[in-house]
């Protein structure tokens, strides 16, 4: 059974059941853990998840997809489906030890900042495969972002598998890969992270003339650019900000 019709929201469902079957063997779950799934889709991974764990709350933000696949699997007594995105400011919270992901690409940063703030074990997102290299961007190379910063102050990224358009309905005209995340144990505030976005946005400025505007506080090499600066650095500086 498949759902017919126009993505209200640009998707791409995931329809190779051999990717699927990686992605759960990569999450490694076991019958006590609790799953979050971000992006049911037409329900087939969520399936497999409700198989292999104890507990699934999946979110689903395109009403005809949650409708379909709150029929399809209506027979999943261990399944919660929603319709809500965890990104909004009146979102309900959720207590989860794994997340799985495949949701649009371009909330790919949103998911990763929202997860940076959460508890859990460890979390297998499929995202664009240019996108996997922001997260894992040394300093000073042209991929260095601030989304490069957060993942890796949060987490310990690890790439998993590349995955062809072919595995996709309608197949993207992108590259695409899983990663795992697992948490650092160390977590950035929100207001943090918008000054990380801040120094960013000056990124080819050194460190001497961007603390003269913001006024920073900084222990870091005041002739570095601010895209030469280690993550430790960036969220010491972020931190710093007086504005």
């Amino acid at each position: 059974m498949k759902l017919t019709g126009p993505n209200s929201l640009g998707q791409h469902t995931l329809t190779d059941w051999v990717v699927m079957e990686q992605i759960i063997r990569e999450a490694n779950l076991t019958k006590t853990e609790k799953v979050l799934e971000i992006g049911a889709g037409e329900g087939d991974l969520t399936s497999q998840l409700c198989r292999n764990a104890d507990q699934v709350t999946s979110l689903e933000i395109d009403k005809a997809k949650f409708e379909f696949t709150r029929l399809k699997l209506a027979k999943c007594n261990n399944l919660h489906l929603l319709n809500v995105s965890p990104f909004s400011s009146n979102s309900m919270t959720f207590e989860f030890d794994v997340c799985v992901s495949n949701i649009p690409y371009s909330r790919s940063k949103e998911t990763i900042m929202w997860l940076s703030n959460q508890k859990f074990n460890r979390a297998v997102i499929m995202v664009q495969k240019e996108f996997a290299r922001k997260l894992s961007s040394k300093p000073g190379t042209k991929s260095y972002r601030a989304i490069s910063v957060v993942c890796e102050y949060c987490f310990i990224v690890k790439e998993l598998f590349e995955v062809s358009s072919t595995s996709f309905s309608p197949p993207p005209a992108v590259s695409s890969q899983v990663i795992k995340l697992v948490p650092s144990g160390r977590q950035i505030s929100y207001n943090v992270k918008k000054n990380i976005e801040v120094l960013f946005s000056q990124r080819k400025r050194n460190v001497r003339k961007v603390a003269s505007v913001l006024g920073l506080k900084s222990g870091s090499d005041l002739s570095k650019r601010i895209c030469q600066l280690s993550p430790n650095e960036i969220v010491d500086l972020a931190r710093s900000i007086s504005i």
